[in-house]
């Protein structure tokens, strides 16, 4: 994870410096994909994993968006013969900040779905539910339509067995990732 924020902070640093002519995070629509590291966190279990996923949303101005993002984990190993992974759709209100014409930070508060799928000698076990995520990040326009960010999201609730109600997992989810995205 350590990796993954300092190559991101170092690639922000030095395209930063090339994009003074562009401008950060415009109104319409944007479209990108990011890659990172998850961390999964249910009762006992505590690990992280590779995740990937994409995002898209509309900025009405320049301060205020609504974003949507779709991911999905590696498999966590459980141990020699179990694994799982989970995934997570958000809806959130995105909130930038301009710092200069580069960068932007942001902040977002919204809603999550999340899976938790546990793949075991005995069968799969799927856990749903709805929780909340929040999320921060930094964005830096690399021209006036690509922009990389750096981000952390966090999500957590109640997840449900898929067939028995009254089996009950209390989940934390968690990412930090880098992006990349194209504002049409």
């Amino acid at each position: 994870m350590k990796s993954v924020i300092g190559s991101g902070l170092v690639l922000i640093a030095a395209l930063g410096s090339t994009a003074a002519m562009a401008e950060v995070d415009q109104t319409g629509f944007y479209v990108g994909g990011f890659v990172g590291s998850t961390t999964l966190e249910v009762e006992d279990f505590d690990k992280s994993e590779a995740g990937f996923g994409a995002y898209g949303g509309y900025n009405f101005n320049q301060w205020f968006g609504l974003e949507s993002t779709l991911y999905i984990t590696s498999d966590y190993k459980l141990d020699d013969e179990d694994d799982a992974y989970a995934a997570a759709f958000t809806i959130a209100p995105k909130f930038t900040a301009a710092i200069n014409d580069t960068f932007s930070v942001y902040g977002k508060l919204g809603l999550a779905s999340m899976l938790v799928s546990v793949d075991t000698r005995l069968g799969d076990q799927d856990f749903y539910g709805v929780g909340f995520m929040w999320g921060l990040g930094v964005n830096a326009a690399l021209t006036d339509n690509l922009n990389l960010r750096l981000a952390y999201e966090s999500m957590s609730g109640d997840l449900e067995h898929e067939d028995f109600s009254s089996w009950e997992i209390d989940t934390d989810l968690s990412q930090v990732n880098l992006g990349l995205h194209y504002q049409f």
